[in-house]
C-alpha cells in the first residue's frame, strides 16, 4: 500500500505554493540545471540548429531529388524546407515560462488537492546530470493533454531546464497559446508523414541535432497519443527509432530513457474520454474551445490528486550491439533493426505499468463492476463496500500493485473510520459519476447528454441508440477507471479464463493461455512472444502465485477454483468484455460477404463490429453483454492484433485486407471451447441516478 507517511520521498508540491506568494516564487532567481553537458562550439541556439538542419547531407539531397520530379527551381524547394523547419524549431523563453508557470500555478492550486513526486529521484537524476555526458530524454505516460504541462511545471519547480517537446500540430494552430507553448519548449510535428520525403528527412535532422547539439532534455510520449482508456497502450516506434539512430552514429555516449508514470484521481477528460471511446470525436483544440474549459475552476479540487512516479533511468547503450555499430559505419543509410527499437519501447511502457500508482477509486470501480454483475440485486451500501475495499487492497498487494492514500487522512491503523473516510474522500471527487442515494445506496449516475450527439457531429463507426448511449457512458466511465489495475491483474486474470470455472487439466489449460495471451498482446501491450519455454515461464511464475494465495489448487492434474470463488470470478469477469469483443470482431470477418468485395477496410470492420456488439448488449446474447465491449479503441486493438498475425492480410488495394478464414475458423472454434459462463446481471438493467444540471461556466 502506498501511503504518503512511509514514503517521505513523495512531496506535495502545492502545499509550499498555498503557503507562498506565487509571482514571488515564478520570477525567482533561477538558474536552470541543463541536463546534457555540452562544450560551448557544440551548444547550438536555435538558428544554427536550423542552419545545421538545411546543410544536413540528407535534407540537401531530398531537396534537390523533389526539385527534380517536381521540375521547379531549387530555391523555391528551400523556401519550403525553412518553412517547414521553422514551424517546427522550438524557441526557449523563460519569460513567457515565467508568465505560463504563474497562470498554471494558479489553475493547479484550483483544481487539485495535491500534486506528489518522488522527490528522492528527481534528486538523484539531478545529481547524474551534473556529471554525467550524456543526453537525457523524459518519456512519461500519456493519460491527458496536462501531462506535458505538469511536467514542465515539476521541472521548473526543481529549477531545471525545461525539455525539447514534441508536440501535435493540434497545439501549434491554437492562437496565441501555440506560441507561449512552443516558447516554453514545444517544436512542432505532423501526425503523419511517412510519404513526405522533405518533411521526414527535415524532422529527422531536426531531431538528432536536438540530441547532438542542445542542452536540455528531449520529452517525447512513447504512445504517441492519449490513452483514452487509462491503461497503457501499444508504443509508437518512429521518433523513438530517430533519437536511437543519433546514438548508433556516435553523436552522444548514451541515452538515458526516463520513464514517468503519470496517476490521475480523475482526468480532465473523463467523459470526454466515454465519448471517444464509444466513436464520437473529440472536440477541436482551439484557443476559445480552451477558455470554454474553464468551467473546471468552478470547484475547488475537484480532480483530486496526481501522482508522479520517476522510474530508474533506462540506457539506451544496452540495446545496441557492435554488429549494430559496425553496420552504421560501412553503410550511413543502415537502419536499426525495428526489433531494437521495440524491445526499447517495450522496456519504457513495462516501466511504466510497474510505476502504475492505483487510486482508491480505481479500487472502488473494480468491485462495484463486479457486485453489479455477480449481485444486482444486492448493491453496496458502505458497510459492505469497506469490507470489500480492504480485500481489493489485499488481493492487489499480492500482485504487487501499489496503491494511493492522501495524506489529510492518512493513518497507520486502518481502522473502518478511516477506511470509510478514505472512501468518502474519493468517492467526493467523482459524485458525478458514483454516489450513494437517499437509501444509502451506492448508485451509478446517468451522464450522458442527447445534445452531444447533435446532428452535426459524424462519428468515427457505428450511430449507436440513444438507449445504448444512456447506459454505456457511465459504464464506461467506469471501466476507464478500473483498466489501471489490469497491469497488475491481466496475467492472473487470463490464467482464470484458460482454467475455467469448471477446471482444466493441465496441458489444455495452459494451451488456452497462449491463445488468450496471443489475442490480447495488443490490447494490454505484452510482447508478442514466439518462444514457447519464455511464454511457459510467465505462465508458471503467474500460477505460482496464485497457488501460493491458495486462490486456485491442483488435483488430479487439474487446475481446480477454491470453494471460495470470489477472487476468482474478479479476474474472470474483469476480463470478459475483452474476449466478447475479439469473438465478435472475429465473427464478423468469418461472416464477410465478399461477393460484394473481396477486401475488406478497416473503418467497414470497426462499423460493423460494434453494430453487432451493440445488437448483443441489447439483445442480452452470450457474447457482448457488457457495455466496454462497444470501445472503438478495443475494437481497433483487436483489428491491428489480427493484423500482426496476418489473419488481416494487405489487399494490394491501398487500406484494404483480405481475410485469412482458415485461421479466423480456428480461433473463433477455440474461444467457443471456453465454455465461458456469464455473469447473472446486465447493465441493460442498471438503475441511474438522474443526470446533474449542466456547470455554470467559471468567471474569469
Amino acid at each position: 500500500m502506498f501511503k504518503m507517511e512511509q514514503y517521505p520521498e513523495f512531496v506535495d508540491l502545492l502545499l509550499a505554493r498555498r503557503k507562498d506568494y506565487d509571482i514571488l516564487w515564478v520570477s525567482r532567481s533561477m538558474d536552470p540545471l541543463s541536463p546534457h553537458k555540452l562544450p560551448l562550439e557544440s551548444k547550438y541556439s536555435r538558428n544554427e540548429i536550423i542552419q545545421a538542419v538545411l546543410n544536413d547531407e540528407k535534407v540537401k539531397l531530398a531537396i534537390i531529388s523533389l526539385a527534380a520530379i517536381l521540375e521547379t527551381d531549387i530555391k523555391k524547394v528551400n523556401q519550403e524546407a525553412y518553412k517547414i523547419i521553422n514551424e517546427m524549431a522550438n524557441k526557449a523563453h523563460l519569460p513567457s515560462v515565467r508568465f505560463m508557470g504563474l497562470i498554471i500555478t494558479k489553475v493547479l492550486k484550483r483544481i487539485f488537492m495535491s500534486i506528489y513526486i518522488n522527490e528522492k529521484s528527481i534528486y538523484k537524476m539531478k545529481k547524474e546530470m551534473q556529471i554525467s555526458q550524456v543526453q537525457y530524454v523524459y518519456a512519461p505516460s500519456h493519460r491527458s493533454y496536462l501531462d506535458f504541462v505538469l511536467l514542465s511545471y515539476i521541472l521548473f519547480s526543481y529549477d531545471m531546464a525545461l525539455p525539447n517537446i514534441a508536440s501535435g500540430m493540434d497545439f501549434y494552430h491554437m492562437y496565441i497559446i501555440g506560441e507561449l507553448l512552443r516558447k516554453s519548449g514545444a517544436f512542432y510535428m505532423r501526425r503523419s508523414f511517412s510519404n513526405d520525403l522533405l518533411y521526414k528527412r527535415i524532422f529527422n535532422a531536426y531531431v538528432m541535432s536536438l540530441v547532438k547539439h542542445s542542452d536540455r532534455a528531449i520529452e517525447f510520449f512513447i504512445e504517441g497519443t492519449r490513452s483514452r482508456s487509462l491503461k497503457s497502450i501499444v508504443p509508437k516506434f518512429g521518433l523513438l527509432s530517430t533519437i536511437l539512430e543519433s546514438l548508433l552514429e556516435g553523436s552522444v555516449p548514451d541515452i538515458y530513457f526516463i520513464p514517468i508514470s503519470i496517476n490521475y484521481e480523475r482526468p480532465l477528460e473523463e467523459l470526454l474520454f466515454a465519448y471517444e471511446l464509444l466513436g464520437v470525436p473529440k472536440p477541436k483544440e482551439s484557443t476559445a474551445g480552451l477558455f470554454q474549459s474553464l468551467f473546471i475552476l468552478q470547484k475547488s479540487y475537484a480532480y483530486g490528486s496526481v501522482v508522479f512516479n520517476v522510474g530508474e533511468p533506462i540506457s539506451a547503450c544496452q540495446f545496441l550491439t557492435m554488429e549494430h555499430r559496425k553496420a552504421k559505419v560501412l553503410s550511413p543509410y543502415a537502419k536499426l533493426p525495428i526489433s531494437v527499437v521495440k524491445n526499447l519501447a517495450y522496456c519504457i511502457i513495462d516501466s511504466h505499468k510497474k510505476n502504475t500508482i492505483l487510486m482508491p477509486f480505481n479500487l472502488i470501480t473494480l468491485l462495484f463492476n463486479e457486485r453489479s454483475q455477480v449481485h444486482p440485486d444486492n448493491p453496496y451500501t458502505l458497510n459492505y463496500l469497506i469490507s470489500d475495499y480492504l480485500w481489493c487492497k489485499k488481493l492487489l498487494q499480492v500482485f504487487n500493485a501499489t496503491i494511493y492514500i492522501g495524506r489529510s487522512f492518512d493513518t497507520n491503523n486502518q481502522n473502518v473510520s478511516n477506511v470509510e473516510q478514505e472512501i468518502l474522500n474519493t468517492l467526493k471527487c467523482h459524485e458525478e459519476l458514483l454516489i450513494f442515494d437517499a437509501s444509502q445506496i451506492l448508485r451509478l449516475k446517468e451522464r450522458h447528454r442527447t445534445t452531444k450527439l447533435g446532428s452535426n457531429i459524424r462519428v468515427k463507426s457505428h450511430t449507436l441508440l440513444e438507449r445504448t448511449m444512456r447506459i454505456a457512458v457511465p459504464v464506461i466511465n467506469i471501466s476507464i477507471y478500473l483498466n489501471p489495475a489490469l497491469s497488475f491483474l491481466i496475467k492472473p486474470a487470463i490464467i482464470t479464463v484458460a482454467m475455467g470455472i469448471e477446471g482444466s487439466e493441465l496441458g489444455n489449460a495452459f494451451k488456452r493461455y497462449v491463445l488468450l495471451r496471443r489475442l490480447l498482446t495488443t490490447e494490454f501491450v505484452m510482447p508478442l512472444i514466439e518462444d514457447e519455454s519464455i511464454i511457459k515461464s510467465e505462465w508458471e511464475e503467474t500460477l505460482n502465485s496464485l497457488l501460493k494465495q491458495n486462490y486456485i489448487s491442483i488435483q488430479n492434474n487439474t487446475y481446480i477454483q477454491r470453494e471460495d470463488t470470489k477472487v476468482c470470478s474478479l479476474l474472470y469477469n474483469v476480463i470478459l468484455p475483452f474476449i466478447d469483443t475479439i469473438y465478435v470482431t472475429c465473427l464478423v470477418l468469418f461472416e464477410w460477404d465478399e461477393s460484394k468485395s473481396n477486401c475488406i477496410t478497416i473503418q467497414a470492420v470497426l462499423t460493423e463490429a460494434q453494430k453487432e456488439i451493440e445488437k448483443a448488449f441489447l439483445e442480452e446474447r452470450q457474447w457482448g453483454q457488457h457495455p466496454y465491449s462497444l470501445s472503438i479503441d478495443l475494437i481497433n486493438s483487436t483489428i491491428s492484433n489480427l493484423i500482426t498475425q496476418d489473419i488481416l492480410v494487405p489487399h494490394e488495394k491501398r487500406n484494404a485486407y483480405q481475410v485469412d478464414k482458415i485461421k479466423l475458423t480456428q480461433i473463433l472454434a477455440q474461444l467457443q471451447n471456453l465454455s465461458l459462463k456469464r455473469p447473472l446481471g446486465s447493465y441493460l438493467n442498471a438503475v441511474l441516478l438522474p443526470i446533474l444540471p449542466p456547470p455554470v461556466s467559471a468567471k474569469l
